[in-house]
């Protein structure tokens, strides 16, 4: 029995106040018992439709989180799978899914691809997706990911109690409010999945709690013991949390969960298990756009008010936000390109990772960066201590013994205004050199988007993008107001 199973048969004890606030949020996130024999009866008709639709050959599943009780209020989402035989092709299977879906459910269906086609559409108000797949056993080799979806409906509609579904709920909406539910690349969260495993194997949502406020990552979770100790985490030793699939040994269902994430949910866990009956942890009030606005303003105003200050050579105090204006922020704004999601965001993070390493491999030193999107453009946002680095640059030569290369280093470097001198074993000069504030530097950069690092769907943006200065990014839409707003306010746990 590996650690975390041994843990897991531990139950701990759920605090008064605690079980109050369970309560309270339950009722808040728990779809009406009216909605939910309403959605489930909707699916049912759906299925019926599909199954007469495709014949004896294939097989509807209705399967995800409505299915098994464990969704979320106004999440109306209805996933029904439709599995072949493992001897047809892909393409088969796709077009069969597509012509029985258009012919027996009217709607405006849109063509989705993931590792194949599928379909989605609003039907009474429901989001349904109809997705192909093949036939498959637990652990046998897959034919495409999707297959798994039915057996991992079967495994847990067997094995989770009706109150372990009521803390899946209550898991959801934790990491929900706290912005690490979902699996997609833009967030890189915890999985539906995965809240109901990490449920299922710690028997309760307290239990869950108590154990991973001692997580200390790699944290390797093996419920159905498939591994001998230690081998789990030994086969995905990258990954900072593991959870192995109870029906595909050889899956991490974790793996989407960055390490930022991990030690969040760390951090959270402890926090709650101090503060048991905290409302704030599940749901925590957006601010308004009026207030973000008004302290974006104040920001805004603080700027100013500094570098007034500065010339009378006095002293800015008051408010916390005045820290950073010690600060110097740029933002870049540039178009978004008409790609999906899981595209999206990994280039926009690539590429906000390479201009801070640009930045600083050229001696400008950056405190924070990020990106974020709004319906049309896309930012990435840099605070910088200083916009200007030195004008005079210290070059290291080849050693002082190899004449030849000597000699073509100060050919090169004939401009020097200090050196040739010696240090150690090495040749030395020192030069001027140009583009030395970071705007001017990233707008010669960003200009040549391949030897810059810009990641490919975002190069011809990038030459268009427009360079806003500190006081000039504060006049953006809403959207991207809000993400200023959570960049430079927004405190992610409190103890």
């Amino acid at each position: 029995m590996k650690l975390e199973q041994a843990i897991a048969s531990e139950k701990a004890k759920e605090p008064v106040g605690f079980k109050r606030l369970r309560s309270w949020v339950l009722k808040k996130v728990s779809p009406s018992p009216r909605d939910a024999v309403l959605e489930k009866a909707f699916a049912r008709e759906l299925s019926a439709k599909l199954e007469k639709a495709v014949g004896k050959e294939a097989k509807v599943h209705f399967v995800g989180s409505t299915a098994r009780d464990t969704g979320l209020t106004g999440d109306k989402d209805i996933d029904l799978f439709i599995s072949f035989p493992r001897d047809k092709t892909r393409d088969y299977i796709v077009k069969k899914t597509i012509a029985a879906t258009k012919k027996t459910i009217k709607a405006k269906w849109v063509m989705h691809y993931a590792e194949h086609p599928y379909l989605q559409a609003v039907v009474r108000g429901f989001r349904v997706e109809v997705i192909p797949c093949f036939q498959t056993a637990p652990h046998e080799p897959l034919k495409s990911a999707v297959d798994r979806s039915p057996l991992h409906m079967n495994y847990l509609q067997k094995r989770l109690t009706e109150e372990q579904k009521k803390d899946v709920r209550l898991l959801k909406q934790f990491l929900k409010n706290a912005g690490i539910y979902g699996a997609e690349l833009r967030i890189k969260g915890f999985s539906g999945l995965l809240c109901e495993y990490l449920v299922l194997n710690y028997r309760s949502f307290w239990n869950l709690i108590t154990n991973a406020s001692k997580w200390r990552p790699q944290i390797a979770i093996d419920m159905e013991g498939y591994y001998e100790k230690g081998e789990a985490a030994k086969k995905f030793a990258n990954q900072p949390l593991v959870f192995i699939d109870a029906i595909d040994r050889n899956r991490n269902v974790a793996a989407a969960v960055s390490e930022t994430n991990v030690y969040k949910f760390i951090a959270l866990s402890q926090t709650l298990l101090a503060k048991p009956d905290e409302e704030a942890l599940f749901f925590t009030k957006p601010p308004e756009m009026k207030e973000i606005r008004s302290k974006l303003e104040h920001l805004r105003k603080i700027g100013v008010v500094e570098r007034l200050q500065e010339k009378l050579g006095e002293k800015l105090g008051g408010h916390p936000a005045s820290a950073w204006r010690a600060a110097r922020i740029i933002l870049l704004k540039f178009a978004k390109p008409d790609v999906v999601e899981d595209i999206l965001y990994p280039q926009l993070e690539k590429t906000t990772a390479s201009i801070r390493r640009h930045l600083e491999l050229n001696d400008f030193k950056v405190l924070a960066a990020t990106s974020f999107t709004d319906d049309s453009n896309a930012y990435i946002l840099l605070t910088l201590p200083t916009l200007e680095r030195s004008a005079i640059v210290r070059v290291s030569g080849p050693p002082a013994n190899n004449a030849l290369a000597v000699k073509k280093f100060l050919k090169n470097h004939g401009n020097a205004i200090r050196g040739p001198f010696i240090e150690g074993s090495k040749v030395f000069v020192e030069e001027t050199r140009e583009n030395n504030n970071a705007k001017d530097f990233l707008k010669r950069g960003i200009g040549k988007p391949e030897s810059f690092g810009i990641a490919s769907y975002l190069k011809n943006p990038m030459k268009k993008a427009v360079l806003l200065l500190d006081d000039e990014i504060f006049n953006l839409c809403d959207e991207a107001a809000r993400e200023l707003h959570d960049f430079f306010f927004k405190k992610e746990f409190d103890f």
